[in-house]
């Protein structure tokens, strides 16, 4: 980790309140989109992002200054949601793109309709083979792909190894293929 972060840690667990909103400012948005994308609804991914950093601020006296805080940040997320989607006892999900274009053609306008059409068409037959994989399969790609956090940060969110991740992403990964092309076969 950067000197910069760990000094930054450090203040912040000093109880320097300008450190910990340094650190909110620079993780909010990436936390805030990752919780969108695993709950679906804005007004409870910007809750459910404030709890994960009022458990951040709670928790940091308790860590290492030298922890990496990105992928400490996205384990409290995780756990935060889990805990949130357990308590509903219900799971949405956003979509995770089997074609990573599709991540960055949602976030341009586009004057073509039809282009725009078959984008939902496609984000929505995501989003339901999203739906059938189990939870871990979801975290890991949407980690993976969406937060672009590397496999030795996909496991310690996960509390796994890097090795169980590589094996949890090849898994997911031909699950979500297989379960795309079966649901995309039946829109036909």
């Amino acid at each position: 980790m950067a000197t910069a972060e760990v000094a930054l840690v450090e203040r912040a667990q000093a109880g320097e309140a300008v450190a910990f909103e340094a650190i909110f400012s620079q993780y909010e948005g990436p936390i805030y989109n990752y919780i969108l994308r695993l709950i679906g609804n804005s007004e409870d991914a910007y809750d459910l992002t404030q709890d994960t950093f009022v458990k951040a601020y709670r928790g940091l006296s308790k860590t290492k200054p030298d922890l990496n805080l990105s992928a400490w940040l996205y384990c409290i997320a995780t756990n935060t949601c889990r805990d949130e989607l357990r308590r509903r006892k219900i799971i949405k999900w956003h979509p995770w793109d089997d074609v990573i274009d599709m991540l960055y053609a949602r976030k341009e306008s586009s004057d073509n309709p039809e282009k725009e059409t078959l984008q939902k068409e496609m984000q929505e037959i995501v989003q339901r083979v999203l739906d059938k994989l189990p939870y871990r399969y979801r975290t890991c790609l949407i980690l993976r792909e969406f937060e672009g956090l590397s496999c030795q940060q996909i496991a310690k969110v996960l509390g796994t190894s890097r090795s169980a991740v590589k094996s949890l992403l090849f898994r997911a990964r031909e699950e979500f293929r297989t379960t795309y092309r079966a649901i995309e076969a039946e829109s036909i």
